[in-house]
């Protein structure tokens, strides 16, 4: 067992979208975006006028929801309460394929937390103290989330009344932000995420002790071993439960009971007894899994002694750590519940303080939100601006590391500085690769909590720093270097002053880089231009966090697949309103290489939640210590030979080529490929062709911005006369195109 993986499941609002087929259907790594019949604006307004309704009746109960939770909490324990939710709502199962299952679907990270939020806001006094029963709990399962898909709902009746277009744009996108920071609460693989947080803020140490008397890597080193020693118990609750269940028959289930929780009162004949004589066997077990259930708060409930004695550490620095990230009950008592779902400090300091101990329902929600943790922390200790100073340069230096580490050949400058006029520019990544290029801006500003809450000048000056100040920063070289390469002297002058030979770059490729996760945005370009964010006419680079680039260099380790997904990601995100995160999309590309061809008008809206599942189960089960088979992209095996030799011999334009192989072709359509190839091969073998255009197979993608490739089969006695014949054949496929 272990706590739910990296992908919580998506927003069940996004499900309510239509069920699609998938593509390719013989995939290994099926397609399942999702997509819109021809009616799909007819029936996506029809799913929002849907919403409107449903969310007028649900807004209309929320109160009366809210205090049958509120009287449960009074009357029953809430310490139990909260902490058997999150046992069933933060773990899950893993198999040894990595397949994870958790253990109560319907429940995600942000119910636990808003959960946690209410109970936070009674004092102790108020607290209950019966110990909970069946019915009780299954009124705690019904009503949390429907708590949180109204408070949702009263938002979106809110924006929907809105009549000011430019209001309405920054409200979709603010929503759309909400969304996914709520479904996605984990922002990498847990093993990369303590990378990342050891690289950015171990090198602060020294700042932070000199304030506080404790380090950063002092609360990194708690966190995990809280989340160690709770996670181990909760597995240790499983694994009784288990030899408890397995017994053959009532009576020894009962016996079980008893060896394996020996501090259990009474003796086994005692239960037996109690039992009326007919009880069921499924009705023993319902009553002996409750019984057990009270348990789940002392499991996840540490001292700092506890967690002094496993970390090695001083208990008075421990304490302070674990104060700092802890609440005590009636702290929350003048927040307004309803704002719980926009800013809950449950994220923050997600443990409960009770005097002699502290409880972490969820001790993963530190890592889940330890940027803005390790923020706050800063901030009390007056090293912020230390802080910002340490993000900025690890974002340029991990991005700079990762894109070398992807592409082994490319030439990698840093923070180049070049002239327009008189007004200097700089771009903080330029890799060049063969005939292709990469701009990268690595932007570390914070989205804050108050631009989430509802402050749209806020939101719009954070959008602007993270993700449309970079993206422009980068389209401002691009267009240089492309009227550089049109003999612009002005713009031949800039790019040679930064060490670019426009003439030689066939391919630009850009991207923003982040340590907050907005891929989200990458395609809310109209939104984004409603609101008066984007410059008109702009087009917007796909923006992904750090560890989404982490992911995609492990995945696509091979340079041509590499710089074929950023090639690609930019135009595909422009074509489609998409539904998905950056992990989505690289699942989308593998099992497609974004080559969705004619289909791609007959897929206006695409629901990419799941895409994702591949890797999740890959990382997840590497995190837990099982090995599987990498994900790879699906290249079939005469494509991926021509991939291969590209790569390997790097002739002049290699980079080019590659990317014009891959975008000629989805991977159902490459076998076709090799068939006709064959057959050609075979044709010219026997020496059935007569003119040299027989010779001559060419592939036209159906999108007019990608290349037609061709393939000329010829005699080896016919090699001196190749590139003459191959010339030619490129001349009339560009006369047909022209």
């Amino acid at each position: 067992m272990l706590p739910a993986g990296r992908k919580m499941s998506k927003s069940r609002r996004r499900k309510e979208a239509k069920k699609i087929k998938s593509l390719p259907p013989d995939s290994a790594n099926r397609v399942l975006s999702k997509k819109l019949d021809s009616s799909a604006e007819e029936s996506y307004e029809q799913f929002i006028q849907m919403m409107l309704k449903s969310a007028h009746k649900d807004v209309e109960e929320y109160p009366v929801l809210l205090n049958e939770l509120l009287s449960i909490l009074k009357e029953k324990t809430p310490a139990d309460i909260i902490s058997t939710f999150a046992f069933y709502g933060a773990r899950a199962a893993i198999d040894s394929r990595g397949k994870i299952q958790p253990l109560a679907q319907e429940i995600q990270q942000h119910h636990i937390e808003l959960l946690q939020g209410i109970i936070l806001t009674l004092p102790v006094a108020e607290w209950g103290y019966d110990p909970f029963i069946t019915e009780s709990m299954q009124a705690v399962y019904d009503s949390v989330p429907k708590l949180a898909d109204t408070i949702f709902k009263r938002r979106l009746l809110t924006n929907a009344e809105e009549a000011d277009e430019n209001q309405r744009a920054i409200m979709s996108l603010q929503e759309k932000i909400r969304l996914h920071t709520q479904a996605i609460r984990n922002w990498g693989y847990f093993s990369e995420v303590k990378k990342i947080c050891r690289e950015i803020y171990v090198p602060l140490d020294r700042n932070l002790e000199t304030a506080f008397g404790y380090t950063f890597s002092d609360i990194l080193d708690v966190a995990e071993a809280l989340l160690g020693v709770i996670e181990e118990r909760g597995n240790n609750h499983i694994d009784a439960l288990r030899r408890i269940l397995s017994a053959p028959s009532s009576k020894k289930m009962i016996e079980n009971y008893f060896r394996v929780m020996p501090d259990l009162d009474g003796t086994p004949l005692d239960l037996i007894d109690f039992f009326p004589k007919g009880t069921s066997r499924e009705e023993i077990t319902g009553i002996l899994i409750s019984h057990m259930d009270l348990r789940h708060a002392d499991n996840m409930s540490v001292t700092a002694a506890k967690i002094a004695e496993i970390t090695g550490k001083d208990e008075i620095r421990v304490g302070h750590i674990l104060r700092i990230l802890s609440i005590k009950p009636g702290e929350l008592a003048d927040q307004k519940i309803e704002h719980l779902f926009l800013s809950n400090p449950v994220w923050t300091r997600p443990g409960i303080f009770l005097d002699t101990h502290y409880l972490f329902p969820i001790p993963q929600a530190i890592f889940s939100h330890i940027n803005e943790i390790m923020w706050n922390i800063a901030t009390s200790a007056k090293i912020e601006k230390n802080l910002s100073d340490r993000r900025s340069i690890y974002l340029e230096d991990k991005a700079e590391a990762m894109l070398q580490s992807a592409l082994p050949t490319a030439k990698i400058t840093k923070n180049a500085k070049w002239m327009i006029c008189a007004q200097q520019f700089e771009t903080d990544i330029i890799a060049v690769v063969d005939k292709t290029i990469i701009l990268a801006e690595a932007k570390s500003h914070r989205l804050t909590p108050q631009g989430l809450r509802g402050a749209p000048d806020r939101l719009k000056r954070h959008l602007n720093d993270i993700v449309i100040a970079p993206s422009v920063q980068s389209e401002r070289l691009a267009k240089q270097i492309i009227a550089a390469r049109t003999g612009d002297v002005q713009a031949l002058k800039i790019t040679k002053s930064i060490g670019i030979d426009a003439k030689q770059v066939d391919q630009i490729v850009r991207i923003s880089l982040t340590l907050d996760d907005l891929s989200v945005l990458s395609s809310s370009e109209e939104e984004l231009s409603k609101s008066g964010i984007m410059p008109e006419g702009h087009k917007l680079a796909p923006a992904l966090h750090i560890a989404d680039l982490c992911c995609i260099a492990d995945i696509l380790n091979e340079e041509i697949p590499f710089l074929h997904y950023f090639s690609e990601r930019f135009h595909f995100q422009k074509h489609f309103h998409v539904f998905g995160d950056e992990l989505d999309f690289l699942g989308l590309y593998l099992s497609t290489g974004f080559n969705l061809g004619a289909d791609q008008k007959n897929l206006p809206r695409l629901m990419l939640t799941g895409m994702s599942d591949i890797i999740d189960r890959y990382y997840d089960a590497r995190d837990a210590g099982i090995i599987l088979k990498k994900p790879s992209p699906e290249i079939h095996r005469t494509y991926k030979g021509i991939i291969d030799k590209l790569a390997r011999d790097k002739p002049f334009g290699w980079s080019t080529m590659g990317i014009f192989v891959l975008s000629s072709a989805s991977p159902e359509e490459q076998p076709k490929v090799e068939r006709g190839l064959n057959r050609l091969r075979h044709s010219v073998t026997r020496r059935n062709t007569k003119l040299d255009r027989e010779r001559f197979m060419q592939i036209v993608p159906p999108l007019n911005r990608k290349a037609t490739v061709g393939f000329y089969i010829h005699q080896r006695s016919d090699t001196y006369s190749r590139r003459e014949c191959m010339e030619y054949f490129a001349a009339e496929a560009l006369r047909r195109v022209v």
